[in-house]
């Protein structure tokens, strides 16, 4: 086993490759570029949070965070504990909760703005993706770092597209072809749906059958070119009426 002195965190995960899931027999862990922009932005003493655990978790102790990871199997624990341990990582400022993300971080987070840096790459499936950004999100503080891994899974991928048309959210860079991270640069503004980037394309008739779906689009579009003439011209309106 290479000493961790002669390399990085992520360059020694990538030497040893340790096994955290399923017992210790699979590896689900970020790649490496992904695990070197959580490096990056972490900073002893932050206060950060991920769901799902691995090598990420690794990165997060290692860099001297006070670090809370959540998933559901104690044995995916005691594997990272384990392994911190054998290469001398400080694990004791990692918390570990067991448990589903969308029954932890309801009580466990607020609205207090406490999170430095957040890690999204628990389960896939919808909706818990989106699940996880609103509970991170709101206790993420402005000037904080969002990555997530496995955007290109369409739940995950959903909650991309949204942080990527608001102006509170930066894009910093995508990893592996997979990764993403953001920065919140302004708290969420309360918005009517209507106001959102993300339902742009309203009314949104995906639903329908092709044939249905152009019927239900240029029905629309009529109807929308008959509102601007009857705003601009004010007779056609009473005709309207009259009719």
């Amino acid at each position: 086993m290479t000493s961790t002195s002669q390399l990085s965190i992520v360059q020694r995960l990538q030497a040893d490759q340790p096994a955290f899931h399923m017992g210790g027999n699979a590896r689900w862990d970020s790649l490496p570029d992904t695990l070197g922009a959580i490096c990056r932005s972490v900073k002893p003493g932050d206060v950060t949070i991920e769901t799902g655990v691995g090598a990420s978790t690794v990165v997060f102790a290692e860099r001297g965070a006070s670090h809370t990871a959540v998933s559901p199997d104690p044995d995916e624990h005691k594997l990272v504990r384990d392994y911190c341990q054998k290469i001398g990582v400080d694990d004791s400022r990692i918390e570990f909760i067991v448990g589903l993300s969308d029954d932890v971080l309801p009580s466990l987070l607020g609205h207090d703005r406490t999170l430095d840096v957040a890690f999204i790459d628990g389960a896939h499936s919808f909706p818990f993706p989106e699940l996880d950004w609103y509970y991170i999100t709101r206790s993420l503080k402005v000037g904080g770092q969002l990555l997530m891994d496995d955007i290109t899974i369409s739940a995950v991928a959903d909650v991309f597209e949204h942080m990527s048309l608001e102006s509170n959210w930066r894009l910093d860079g995508v990893f592996d072809d997979r990764a993403a991270s953001f920065r919140l640069l302004a708290p969420p503004m309360p918005e009517e749906w209507s106001m959102q980037p993300y339902n742009k394309r309203y009314p949104d008739f995906r639903f329908a059958a092709p044939q249905e779906r152009l019927r239900l689009e240029s029905a629309h579009r009529i109807q929308q070119v008959g509102r601007g003439l009857a705003r601009r011209y004010p007779i056609l309106r009473r005709l309207r009426k009259r009719a």
